[in-house]
């Protein structure tokens, strides 16, 4: 049995991992935001779970939330043997930059600042484990953005911003991040990223949105792959047996490339040292 943290379980592609999982026999740690949505997402885990999940309150957008939760799982389980990094936020209605209470833009900061927060406060769980991984989520519509490079000296000016920008920047700094620990931790801990196609949204995710854009989303929201198959993608590469297929995999598992900042050496080096300072520098495992 393996011990398999997911955040963004609450709804999507993370509650079909955990769903898939905990059937399978592992212990799911379902990190989620909201705490009603939490509650009714474990509820529906557990009805099918072999082995019971547990619930952890995270905001992947709050470092306090972090830590918090980061001390629960301490207390939770003795080891980690696989985190998988699957919250995010990319919603089109925030036409305006937000900042969250770190004082990041959102996107920024709770889909790659949280996540590396996360990943960090983990990593002695992690280390405790026989053979430790670290999944993180990356998307394809990075494919029509090949000169997309991390602007290091505009990370929270508001002059850029869209959600689509800033969905993307945060997503490729999550492709550099994995291959900067797959370097640092080498030989103990493996690490991928998936690069997750458009995803169909569930139900009230879509009721949620404004008459018009519910409109306009409704046939590429068609056309999107549905989320039981990409849980299904996550529980494959939580449970792979051997070595992972590449550090950067689509849907299917077969290695791609990644957009070609992404293997600036140097651009990478400097995004482990921004994320870390932006994070109040915390220790790692490796």
């Amino acid at each position: 049995m393996l011990s398999i943290a997911i955040t963004g379980a609450g709804s999507g592609i993370g509650l079909r991992a955990a769903r898939a999982l905990a059937a399978a026999g592992h212990h799911v740690l379902a990190l989620c935001r909201d705490p009603d949505r939490g509650r009714a997402a474990l509820a529906d885990i557990n009805a099918r779970a072999a082995h019971p999940a547990d619930l952890v309150q995270a905001d992947l957008s709050a470092p306090a939330s972090i830590e918090a939760a980061a001390e629960q799982l301490a207390r939770t389980a003795g080891r980690l043997d696989v985190l998988i990094n699957n919250a995010a936020v990319f919603d089109q209605t925030l036409r305006a930059p937000q900042f969250a209470v770190d004082g990041h833009e959102l996107f920024w900061t709770t889909n790659h600042l949280g996540p590396f927060l996360l990943t960090a406060r983990l990593s002695r769980l992690l280390a405790a484990a026989d053979r430790p991984r670290v999944i993180n989520v990356a998307s394809k519509g990075l494919l029509s953005m090949p000169r997309i490079r991390i602007r290091f000296d505009q990370l929270d000016d508001p002059s850029w911003y869209s959600p689509t920008r800033a969905y993307y920047h945060a997503k490729l700094a999550q492709i550099m991040t994995t291959f900067t620990l797959a370097e640092r931790a080498a030989g103990h801990l493996e690490t991928t990223c998936v690069r997750v196609p458009a995803v169909r949204l569930d139900p009230d995710r879509v009721a949620a949105m404004p008459w018009l854009q519910r409109t306009l989303y409704a046939p590429k929201n068609r056309m999107a792959a549905p989320a039981e198959r990409l849980g299904g993608t996550y529980a494959r590469l939580a449970t792979w047996d051997g070595t992972l297929p590449g550090p950067y995999v689509d849907e299917d598992l077969r290695p791609v490339r990644a957009p070609a900042f992404a293997y600036d050496e140097a651009a990478r080096e400097r995004l482990w040292t921004v994320s870390q300072a932006a994070t109040g520098h915390p220790t790692w495992a490796w």
